[in-house]
């Protein structure tokens, strides 16, 4: 008999069904049960896997489309990607700003037609520029020059010159430091502090203890040889000039100033300087008043301590050998603490007329500041900010 031509129970099907044996131990075997299809669901079902299918193709070509272009905008195959040479004549007056990284530098050279491509660019900058750094400044560069020669060009311009950034609320020690670390090996610490300890040279006043206060922040270049006392020089003439600018002179409202700017430079927000300013003549005003006529500063004791920190302990403030200590000792402190700019000194100069008599920043982040006339409210104050430093730890210490 062929295969064909078995009967339905002799089929294959019969090799699942269970054997006499079985059936007497309740083993019921498998059971299949076959599919009958019409034509038309066959041709259904097919419809449907080819629009699966068509789907899936579309999405795929898409993403491979947005992937594509994405890679050709950035990696453009027919894109230039450095010019050669030193440019074609045209030239181009660029300006690198303070706190500009290399990328930014890079992708507005590009912007301005001087380099072919920014990528590139940064490439060879890793490669040649062994160390020295784009400096903030003005270049007289051309358009279309190769990578290598727009480096050059801005690092040349840069070798004979001494570049030195002082950033607001700076002290003394820590300007010399600046000065020594920036000068490229031109100063040594002890020609800088010499320069510095005969203050009376660059026209400050002998009622102040040091040169602290003069040394007004900025960014400066002088030529490589430049002698250190030019340096100082220059230093105390802006912080003259800005003076001048507030309308102070005579040496005792010099001091006054300066030393007031310092604190609150320190103590407030630039929002707040005239705020705070005013605080503090009506502090010094007032020596019968709700403070007895002490500023109270942290800054100010923190200086006389050397060190710099949000927290002093109760025997810190009760030194009146600190002669910085505002807590412990009437008016204001023995001189400044730092080196005011502008904003501070116009602020010092002519503070706001108000009520108030104490001042706390809030939000160290936001620099939110509240006032108050009473102690009382002041305290109330004080907690929103220990609850503030609980939540932000790293930001009080």
């Amino acid at each position: 008999m062929t295969e064909q031509n078995k009967h339905p129970e002799e089929s294959g099907l019969d090799l699942f069904r269970p054997t006499a044996e079985d059936e007497r131990k309740g083993i019921t075997g498998i059971t299949m049960e076959q599919e009958i299809v019409s034509v038309a669901t066959l041709r259904a079902r097919k419809r449907r896997r080819r629009a699966i299918m068509l789907s899936a193709i579309s999405l795929f070509v898409v993403a491979l489309v947005i992937i594509s272009g994405a890679l050709i905008t950035r990696y453009d195959p027919f894109k230039t990607r450095d010019y050669s040479g030193g440019g074609n004549g045209t030239t181009v007056t660029f300006t690198i700003r303070s706190g500009q990284s290399t990328a930014q530098v890079a992708q507005e050279l590009e912007a301005a037609g001087v380099i072919a491509d920014a990528d590139k660019f940064l490439e060879v900058y890793t490669k040649e520029s062994k160390g020295k750094y784009l400096q903030p400044g003005t270049y007289e560069l051309q358009q279309h020059m190769s990578s290598s020669s727009a480096i050059t060009t801005i690092i040349d311009a840069n070798s004979n010159v001494l570049y030195l950034a002082i950033p607001q609320g700076k002290r003394v020690s820590e300007t010399i430091d600046l000065i020594v670390s920036g000068s490229d090996g031109a100063f040594t610490r002890k020609q800088v502090e010499d320069a510095v300890s005969n203050y009376t040279q660059y026209g400050v006043p002998s009622n102040f203890p040091s040169i602290e206060g003069w040394l007004h922040p900025g960014e400066y270049r002088f030529p490589k040889d430049t002698d250190i006392k030019k340096v100082i020089q220059t230093m105390v003439d802006k912080t003259k000039a800005d003076l001048k600018e507030a309308g102070v002179s005579g040496d005792q409202k010099t001091f006054e100033v300066l030393t007031i700017a310092s604190i609150v430079e320190l103590e407030a927000q630039p929002k707040d300087y005239v705020a705070v300013a005013g605080i503090i003549e009506n502090r010094l005003n007032n020596p019968d008043g709700e403070t007895s006529g002490l500023i109270q500063s942290d800054a100010t004791v923190t200086y006389g301590l050397g060190v710099r920190s949000y927290h002093l302990t109760e025997e810190q403030k009760a030194d009146k050998s600190n002669k910085y200590n505002t807590y412990a000792n009437k008016g204001l402190p023995k001189g400044p603490i730092g080196s005011p700019q502008l904003a501070s000194i116009k602020a010092a100069a002519a503070p706001e007329k108000n009520p108030y008599y104490y001042w706390v920043t809030v939000d160290l982040d936001s620099g939110e500041t509240k006032y108050s006339r009473t102690y009382a409210e002041h305290q109330r104050y004080v907690e929103e900010y220990n609850q503030w430093c609980s939540k932000h730890p790293n930001r009080c210490s």
